[in-house]
């Protein structure tokens, strides 16, 4: 049984990945042509990212259910955060997010065909080697803040790869929700490791709860509060996923 099943999810991953190409090539004359107004084109781009999420869904069987997305206000500057245990958490911040948002994106993606040339209109790179990028890059996120769009971000700065729920969180978001006086708007992303684990290659079809948090305000907080409020929404991240997975 368990060869089975291994081969029936080998065959849904093979699916999936020949459904996602499909859809990239679908929409990359779309992409292509809108990337020549960069800044001005990040809004149906973004839609088109959503379309390939929706795609997914509809033909991969990957179910998308949002939760008191009301929090959410779609003509308000957030910084968005989420947790991230998957590659799957990709399409899913995608469509979690509303009108125009920047993503914090690391530079490897800019080699990949297709994708890179995507991204590179709607997304601020960093090179997580090295520091002095990624301040330079917090400092690009902040200008897009000010301008304006929200942006998102991983605040554990990488996959989650452990079996902790959630590993420690880097300073970037929340330097740049306090410096630019911006909400933080948390997200929690439940069941994309078991749609699509980080140990095995291999995908199978179901439902992601996206769950929206409360929007944190930072009115009035300096950089001596950046810790204080770093761990403050971790330990709130990590008490509702508990909650909700169901992991004590």
């Amino acid at each position: 049984m368990g060869m089975i099943i291994r081969f029936l999810k080998g065959l849904y991953t093979m699916y999936t990945a020949i459904i996602f190409i499909l859809l990239l090539l679908i929409t990359f004359p779309f992409f292509m042509v809108l990337s020549l107004w960069k800044d001005k084109a990040l809004l149906p781009m973004l839609w088109l990212c959503r379309f390939i999420a929706l795609g997914l869904m509809i033909f991969c069987g990957i179910i998308y259910r949002f939760h008191d997305r009301n929090k959410y206000e779609r003509n308000k500057a957030y910084v968005l955060i989420a947790n991230h245990r998957s590659n799957l958490d990709a399409p899913v911040a995608a469509i979690s997010g509303k009108g125009r948002v920047r993503y914090l994106a690391k530079k490897e993606l800019l080699k990949v065909p297709v994708m890179g040339q995507i991204f590179a209109v709607m997304s601020v790179y960093v090179d997580r080697s090295s520091p002095q990028d990624r301040r330079k890059s917090v400092e690009r996120l902040k200008e897009c803040v000010k301008s304006g769009d929200s942006i998102f971000l991983f605040p554990e700065g990488t996959r989650n790869k452990t079996d902790q729920p959630m590993i420690d969180f880097k300073d970037g978001a929340f330097t740049i929700a306090v410096q630019t006086q911006t909400p933080i708007l948390p997200m929690l992303y439940i069941n994309t490791d078991t749609l699509m684990p980080n140990s095995k290659p291999l995908m199978r079809p179901g439902i992601i709860d996206v769950y929206y948090l409360p929007p944190i305000e930072v009115a009035g907080l300096t950089d001596a509060d950046i810790p204080a409020l770093k761990q403050r929404t971790r330990d709130m991240l990590m008490l509702r996923y508990l909650e909700l997975s169901g992991d004590k």
